[in-house]
């Protein structure tokens, strides 16, 4: 196996000199990965791409890029395509010439700039508007011409700041299913910044889901989703129902869980917990069964404190486990009959399909 692109060796960083908003960070990308930095507001993930872009320099550690270390080459020689949000055209130069100029402060002669330029304007659909102006395209528009821009000059790795937060759902889904298009196509190595989970499931090869500047967790999506690897992950990731509960037996990888009211569950160990320590039951909405359907391990009554109406599924809110924010999805295909505030309803889940885990640090 080839060496990674990238890697990220006991990197830290540090703004003020004591606290440190990056904290020993160490991970790899391989050639021609797609992997998403996600998290909150201030996790760390933003400062990270920053470092590997060249913008802020590590307090500690080291970045190496292509078998090279970054901590002394500077932005504009690093070979890195960048997006941000903010799109960054220049107002005054046709849609062209922006992607011209990088080439040619390159030194790359006029004839194979014009070819790159109009190569990476049809990558992106945008092949006709060559000579508009930036302030003449929409934000979709825009958006690929800056993308485009990141890729003209052909680099080993393009990284993303957010690049689709300005536009609208319906574009930014769109432009989501383009993007990874664009990434199989060329086999470029993208690192891509953001804070909307469902962006990231739909796009990576693997996501490393930030919170207080450590990567809890690194894994292909599907894992992330289905096998969170602590309580935060778990909890930030989709919608997932948190029951507050005590190991009160296990058996090698599952165990008991008793709730709050008293009720046991069957789940499986997320994490070591020992018999007695406090943990936390993590359930996606989607496995509770409901109904006629409402078979499994774990099967129990709840009563219904609210219907909330989605179109494609009607979201209850239940009391159950010592909590009144216990959801479940009701499909057109459950088969249940009219349902009401203060019913009381059958539900059941496999423990195959819930975790315990433990819970979050303060």
């Amino acid at each position: 196996m080839s060496e990674p692109l990238i890697v990220f060796d006991k990197v830290t960083k540090s703004y003020d000199g004591a606290t440190q908003v990056v904290k020993s960070l160490d991970f790899a990308v391989e050639r021609g990965e797609f992997v998403t930095l996600l998290g909150p507001s201030g996790s760390g993930k933003t400062t990270t791409l920053m470092m590997l872009a060249g913008f802020e320099d590590p307090s500690g550690g080291t970045i190496t890029f292509d078998g090279r270390p970054l901590n002394n080459v500077p932005a504009h020689r690093r070979g890195i395509g960048v997006v941000f949000q903010n799109y960054a055209l220049f107002p005054h130069m046709s849609v062209a010439a922006n992607l011209s100029f990088p080439l040619e402060m390159q030194g790359v002669g006029r004839a194979e700039r014009e070819e790159r330029v109009r190569g990476a304007l049809d990558m992106v659909k945008l092949d006709h508007l060559g000579d508009r102006r930036p302030a003449q395209l929409s934000g979709g528009q825009q958006q690929r011409v800056a993308l485009a821009r990141a890729l003209v000059f052909r680099p080993k790795l393009v990284l993303m700041d957010e690049p689709l937060g300005a536009l609208d759902k319906q574009l930014r889904e769109h432009m989501q299913i383009e993007i990874k298009h664009i990434h199989e196509k060329l086999g470029v190595t993208v690192v891509y910044v953001t804070h909307d989970q469902g962006e990231a499931l739909t796009m990576s090869d693997r996501v490393a889901v930030f919170h207080h500047g450590r990567i809890q967790q690194l894994a292909p999506p599907a894992e992330i989703y289905e096998k969170p690897a602590n309580a935060f992950v778990a909890s930030f990731i989709g919608e997932n129902n948190r029951l507050d509960g005590v190991v009160a037996a296990r058996d090698g990888a599952s165990c008991l869980l008793r709730l709050a009211d008293g009720g046991e569950v069957r789940a499986q160990i997320g994490e070591d917990l020992p018999v007695g320590a406090q943990a936390v039951l993590a359930l996606r909405p989607e496995k509770v069964l409901i109904g006629s359907e409402a078979q499994g391990e774990n099967r129990f009554e709840a009563e219904i404190e609210e219907l909330i109406y989605f179109g494609d599924h009607t979201r209850l809110r239940l009391s159950f486990g010592g909590s009144d924010d216990f959801s479940a999805r009701l499909t057109f295909k459950d088969g249940l009959g009219p349902l009401k505030k203060g019913d009381r309803i059958p539900v059941a889940w496999s423990a195959a399909n819930c975790l315990a885990l433990k819970p979050e640090e303060s």
